[in-house]
């Protein structure tokens, strides 16, 4: 049982790492399509995860915890714009560049002030 438990942590902290990976690709690379994962593991060093882009093993990667080490092949690396983000300054920037103005907090006396407004302005309406 543990061990089952075990196995599903271990796959959903491989999934969240390929989806910062696709997401370090998608920013970094131009002409990026697709992403194929073909190998992920704990190592001695932590992990690695294996890959190719656009259905091109010429393409490969290997890619550690957060994306934080990447490797990979001659022809994926010409591919690159540069200056290369990584990826914790692409969420940092996705994050400043998302930002929606917060309306101010309201009291709760305040809501009910205004909910009182808008009853008085209908039954005024509704005399007339």
């Amino acid at each position: 049982m543990q061990h089952q438990e075990q196995e599903k942590k271990d796959q959903a902290f491989f999934n969240d790492q390929k989806e910062k990976i696709t997401i370090y690709l998608k920013y970094n690379i131009p002409d990026f399509n697709t992403v194929t994962f073909t190998n992920e593991e704990f190592n001695p060093i932590g992990i690695s995860i294996d890959g190719y882009i656009n259905n091109d093993k010429n393409l490969s990667f290997t890619a550690g915890k957060d994306v934080k080490i990447f490797s990979c092949s001659d022809e994926l690396d010409k591919m690159f714009k540069e200056p290369r983000k990584n990826y914790d300054e692409i969420i940092e920037k996705e994050e400043t560049s998302l930002e929606i103005p917060r309306e101010k907090i309201r009291s709760i006396d305040e809501i009910l002030s205004e909910l009182k407004s808008y009853e008085d302005q209908i039954i005024t309406r509704n005399k007339i």
